[in-house]
């Protein structure tokens, strides 16, 4: 007697495995959107970095000097937290299925992860002082 497989089509559909295996190609797309969401969080916190003595340089210590460095502050928070969201929840899905580009999600999520905890850890120390 022989033994009976999944894909023998003697067996009764019922016990015929009906789960929808993932696409390679969407899971390794999404590896990608991941790593990039994650490098685009880098180049954004570097970018504002090399743009803030320009800021302080050009501004002469006048009050708007203040409002500026918010906006850019303001601007690059939400650009890093929406990238940050999306790296994580790509790298997340990529690794949940267990698809190709596990290392690219990976690197995606850590970067968006360490991204959201800089971001809970500004917000927090700014609650603090202003609780001061």
């Amino acid at each position: 007697m022989r033994p009976m497989s999944a894909n023998d089509p003697t067996v009764p559909p019922q016990y015929q495995s009906q789960q929808p295996q993932p696409q390679p190609e969407q899971s390794a797309a999404l590896a990608v959107v991941s790593l990039v969401a994650g490098l685009v969080i880098v180049a954004l916190q570097v970018a504002v970095q090399l743009v803030l003595p320009l800021i302080y340089s050009t501004t002469d210590g006048s009050a708007d000097l203040v409002t500026l460095l918010n906006v850019v502050h303001l601007a690059q928070g939400v650009l890093v937290a929406m990238c940050a969201i999306v790296a994580v929840a790509t790298g997340l899905i990529v690794l949940v299925r267990r698809g190709p580009g596990r290392a690219r999600a990976g690197a995606g999520l850590a970067l968006g992860g360490g991204a959201l905890a800089t971001l809970v850890a500004t917000l927090m120390q700014s609650a603090l002082l202003s609780a001061f």
